[in-house]
């Protein structure tokens, strides 16, 4: 079921794509080489919580932490914990909500879709467009977390995700609210 949002919420999501942005920017001010991804973790905590936030990682289905923190064959869902970063690491602070099938299906198969599938797009709906490309082997797989999403054999990544509203006015990319 895709639930289209009111005016009012779609209102509340920019202001929690806002301070999303704004822990980003927190973050990358304490980005080095030597911090764990879990003191990354606290402090996005810290942040948010500041702003009149609360989490929206932190227990859901389980998961341990306020944000996602991705490390290099990571691609998503890594928990925060004792990984220390080193120089050249790729680091991804990940949202809540993904969906990369569509964009997947287009980065692997371009212009192979069918015309006239699926649900039409409809005033209020939100899409997280979470794009994903690696080079080397297409296979990936879960880490003992059942969460994070690894690559096998991969040579290099890059990951990245977009929030968009439908609106009367066409497409609202909250993403670039902050930006």
């Amino acid at each position: 079921m895709i639930i289209c949002k009111s005016g009012t919420e779609l209102s509340f999501m920019r202001k929690a794509e806002r301070v999303d942005s704004g822990t980003d920017h927190f973050l990358v001010e304490h980005i080095e080489p030597g911090i764990t991804t879990g003191e990354l973790d606290h402090l996005a905590d810290r942040y948010i919580r500041s702003q009149g936030a609360v989490p929206s990682f932190k227990g859901y289905n389980g998961f341990p932490a306020s944000i996602c923190a991705s490390v290099n064959e990571q691609l998503v869902d890594g928990f925060p914990g004792k990984r220390k970063l080193n120089k050249g690491d790729i680091i991804a602070k990940t949202r809540q909500f993904t969906m990369s099938h569509a964009i997947r299906q287009y980065t692997e198969n371009p212009n192979r879709g069918i015309p006239e599938q699926g649900p039409r797009l409809k005033t209020g709906m939100v899409l997280a467009i979470e794009l994903m490309v690696h080079i080397g082997s297409r296979h990936v797989g879960a880490l003992e977390d059942n969460w994070t999403v690894v690559t096998v054999n991969v040579a290099s990544r890059a990951r990245n995700e977009q929030a968009v509203a439908v609106t009367t006015d066409g497409m609202d990319i909250f993403t670039k609210l902050s930006a």
